[in-house]
Order: C-alpha cells, then sequence, then structure tokens
C-alpha cells in the first residue's frame, strides 16, 4: 500500500471511472458503503450510500434483505465519489464541501454485475 501523499496540493481533478476492484464495496443495513484509498493521494477514505428515500417507511421486507455484489455494484455505478481523506491539503479552499485533496471519481461495475 502506498503511502498517504499528505504534501500533494488541493486540486479538482476528474480522475475518470476507476475499477471496482481498487475499492470494497459492503453493505451495511440498508446503505452501501465503500472503502479504500483516494487514487490520487493514496488517503484512506469512506463514504456511504444509504437506499431509500430518508424518512419513509419504504418497504421493510426489501430494506432487510442482504445487498448482493451485483446491488452494491449497481448503487455506486450512478455515484460520484470524492476524496474524504480527512486531511486538509495545501491550498484546502475555505469552506470545502469535502476534506481531501480534491479528486473526484466513479466506479465501473465489476464484469458479471449486470448494470
Amino acid at each position: 500500500m502506498t503511502a498517504h501523499d499528505l504534501d500533494l496540493p488541493y486540486a479538482q481533478l476528474d480522475l475518470g471511472v476507476r475499477e471496482e476492484s481498487e475499492f470494497q464495496l459492503t453493505s451495511v443495513s440498508s446503505t452501501v458503503v465503500v472503502t479504500g484509498p483516494c487514487p490520487r493521494c493514496q488517503g484512506a477514505g469512506r463514504t456511504e450510500f444509504p437506499l431509500g428515500v430518508v424518512g419513509s417507511k419504504g418497504m421493510p421486507w426489501k430494506r432487510d434483505k442482504p445487498l448482493t455484489p451485483e446491488k452494491r455494484s449497481a448503487v455506486v455505478a450512478d455515484e460520484v465519489l470524492y476524496c474524504e481523506c480527512g486531511f486538509g491539503h495545501p491550498e484546502l479552499p475555505e469552506g470545502a464541501l469535502f476534506v481531501g485533496c480534491g479528486a473526484y471519481w466513479r466506479i465501473k461495475p465489476a464484469s458479471g454485475s449486470g448494470t
């Protein structure tokens, strides 16, 4: 594993589409959790994507079913992930929405995921 590059200056950079194998996708209750290093600064990150509408009762029989790897892949395929390493890189703008190096990317679903 590469060390976190703390000296890397903040820059909003689109890193394109990354392979799902670079990250770990798990599910906790009705939430897909993506963990892994930022592809730019290598800082550890964790992003959660809750399923359903916040505050709604939803459909409990669906909400309580474990999410398959295919469903987890489908959830994150439509999302943009941001570096959330939590380190204030040099030149981080005041009021930045995400504390990290400024990189952002999407995740390409693993082959065979059906998406």
